[in-house]
């Protein structure tokens, strides 16, 4: 066969090592797979092995040793439930040196990661007794929440501490060495930690030597570097991960490359990042699916003596192909990749572009919604986050069944696809002349490609299957009745309508009828309803000229989102809409012909024009339609949004289940 990407799974040589490929896997963490062992647990282990056997050449282990003097942060920041090993016990080595030695069976490298979300170091002394040495801006504070600790840095840390904590950087890397780790990986991306707050002079107020001028502020990480070097030799991989450029205020591209220059006697790879850390993890509102491999190439023109790698948005095999054949970089880096598709590289290696499961970069994987359970999901790969209980949820294959499935939504879909693979015979009815149900809308939103890409690809996986599916075709009992093994119900929800005053107008509609049918929308319209879907509505219609206000009966928009590395785009994305407006803590009260009127929270009530209306106040399962297929068969389910409204993330998982246990 031939080699379906002679660039991008070309092996390359970086110091002593020979990487399989140039696909590296970031320091991406499975937040929950962890429990209260202080030792790689076993979902751990199989992420970050399968990670390495599907393909990635270099996988980086991220911030596994920050339980130092650390008190727990709350519950309610993802950040609590990183793993976090004792690393310094020898019985929990063993462990982590068992997770490192399978990674290296399988040909790949790895990296440990130098991140400290507490701003405290280790440090052994001369005398060989342990320091802890608080990096920690006075107005921080030790017992600080955040998740990397946004600070200035300012005199109060001495210049004999910093020179501590440069060589507490090389007694971790030395120690990660003993341990197999083939390399370390320095974070300093967005003033995120230490090194990169010294570079930078939006964050570094020294008036030292470590402080005023370009050089001055290079001074800490360079010092870095070069411990890290004396400590380990030059057997060992020294990656950064590197902002190449700076808001305004803070460090040019021209800048960022004067360091480099200083910094490649030092560092084999740099990993280009983006200026702040949430674009880092590009969103479908970021229309480019790659925004920053133009940062890595002019980087990786400046011809200096490393590896330069990209991370941000990279998924498309075709994509990373074209870049390195283009001399725009060296490697790619990715995470989501690797968490929607844990066999993504064996699917690269094989040319199989078509069978990737398109991530939704919904987020969900790096967080969750401030009132969601306490998990981290993929919403396209369901046994992410799964992993402990799926044994319990997953029956051997019996003998083929005929299976009817009702509604070729994504639930459906899916649901049909697991059957499928399992070996059974189905068949799909669906009422509309295409598949694609709930998020047929998709097609028409810009920034819901991603979207419109899982569908699409939902779509192509049946027909490559082989499922029959009728079309143009609404199933009623009689129609399948004893001609199935099993009935699936996978027949969705409808918009709930509120008991408004003139909600049943002509003027009035529902958010996706109103995407799929915009040029029937009026100039001035109003969206009841500002949770996700209410939001990307307005949004939309806003971008075609409308003018739009949401009012919402909550005191904040989208309040479900994704907060982590989400949310602040999301909402960039919307205040940057002139026409969109919104009205928090509002509830509609009277819908008219060319008007909504709507009461504050002073209980006074205002009118807002609107020709138009959406509504988007949530949905309601079609339960009594689903359940009247019961007993028409032996086997009945029901799967998804006729179960309970959710997400593609809970309908997934709903249609792995079902299936796999038919």
């Amino acid at each position: 066969m031939k080699n379906p990407y002679p660039h991008l799974l070309a092996p390359i040589k970086i110091g002593k090592f020979v990487l399989k490929n140039r696909m590296q896997s970031s320091n991406s963490l499975p937040h929950f797979s962890q429990g209260p062992e202080e030792y790689p647990a076993d979902a751990t282990i199989a992420h970050f092995v399968g990670r390495a056997r599907t393909g990635a050449a270099f996988v980086t282990l991220g911030g596994f040793d920050d339980n130092v003097d650390n008190p727990p942060f709350p519950d309610t920041l993802d950040v609590s439930h990183f793993p976090d090993f004792d690393m310094h016990n020898p019985k929990c080595q063993n462990y982590i040196v068992e997770m490192i030695e399978a990674m290296h069976y399988t040909g790949s490298i790895v990296s440990g990661s130098l991140f400290s979300a507490n701003k405290k170091f280790r440090y052994v002394n001369e005398a060989g007794l342990l320091e802890i040495i608080d990096a920690n801006a006075p107005e921080v504070g030790a017992g600080a929440t955040s998740a990397m600790n946004y600070q200035f840095v300012g005199d109060e840390i001495s210049v004999e501490n910093l020179h501590k904590i440069a060589k507490s950087y090389a007694q971790q890397a030395a120690f990660y060495k003993r341990l197999g780790f083939d390399a370390v990986t320095i974070h300093m991306s967005y003033r995120a930690q230490l090194p990169g707050q010294m570079l930078s002079p939006l964050s570094n107020t020294r008036t030292d030597e470590y402080g005023g001028t370009p050089e001055g502020r290079a001074k800490f990480p360079l010092e870095i570097f070069e411990e890290i070097r004396k400590a380990v030799g030059n057997d060992m991989l020294i990656e950064i991960q590197f902002s190449a450029v700076e808001p305004e205020g803070g460090y040019t591209l021209e800048e960022g490359l004067a360091f480099l220059e200083k910094a490649q006697k030092y560092v084999d790879i740099v990993q280009v990042r983006s200026a702040e850390g949430d674009p880092n993890h590009p969103i479908p509102f970021e229309l480019n699916p790659t925004p920053f491999l133009e940062l890595a190439a002019k980087i990786k023109a400046a011809n200096l003596d490393f590896v330069v790698s990209n991370v941000g948005g990279w998924f498309d095999p075709d994509a990373a192909e074209a870049a390195i054949a283009e001399g725009k970089l060296d490697m790619v880096t990715m995470a989501r990749a690797w968490i929607s598709n844990p066999n993504y590289g064996e699917l690269v290696y094989q040319g199989r572009k078509e069978d990737l499961v398109p991530c939704l970069r919904c987020n969900k994987c790096h967080g969750r919604g401030k009132n969601d359970i306490m998990t981290t999901v993929c919403s396209v790969n369901p046994r992410f986050g799964f992993e402990a209980v799926e044994k319990y949820l997953v029956t051997p294959v019996g003998e083929s069944k005929t299976v009817a499935v009702i509604g070729g939504g994504p639930g459906g879909m899916r649901t049909a696809l697991y059957l499928a693979d399992r070996g059974h015979k189905v068949t799909i009815y669906e009422k509309e002349a295409k598949l694609g149900g709930a998020i047929k809308h998709a097609d028409y939103v810009p920034f819901k490609w991603t979207l419109r890409d899982y569908k699409n690809y939902l779509i192509r996986q049946v027909e490559k299957k082989g499922i029959k599916v009728v079309l143009n075709t609404t199933a009623t009992p009689e129609m399948v009745e004893d001609r199935y093994d099993v009935v699936i119900a996978a027949v969705g929800a409808q918009p709930v309508i509120p008991r408004i005053p003139g909600a049943d107008g002509e003027n009035v509609t529902v958010a996706t009828d109103a995407i799929m049918n915009s040029e029937k929308i009026a100039q001035n319209v109003v969206v009841i309803g500002g949770g996700e879907v209410g939001v990307e509505t307005g949004m939309f219609l806003a971008q075609q000229g409308k003018e739009v206000t949401v009012i919402e009966m909550r005191d904040e928009l989208a309040a479900d989102t994704t907060v982590m590395h989400y949310r602040s785009m999301f909402s960039a994305a919307w205040e940057a809409i002139p026409s969109f407006h919104y009205v928090l803590n509002a509830t509609a009260k009277e819908i008219t012909a060319d008007h909504v009127t709507y009461t504050d929270k002073d209980g006074v009530d205002h009118d807002i024009p609107a020709q138009s209306v959406i509504l988007s106040v949530g949905m309601r399962s079609k339960t009594d339609e689903a359940l009247s297929f019961y007993g028409t068969n032996p086997g009945f389910y029901m799967v998804g949004d006729c179960r309970k409204p959710g997400t593609i993330q809970t309908t997934n998982r709903s249609a792995f289940v079902t299936a796999n246990n038919i």
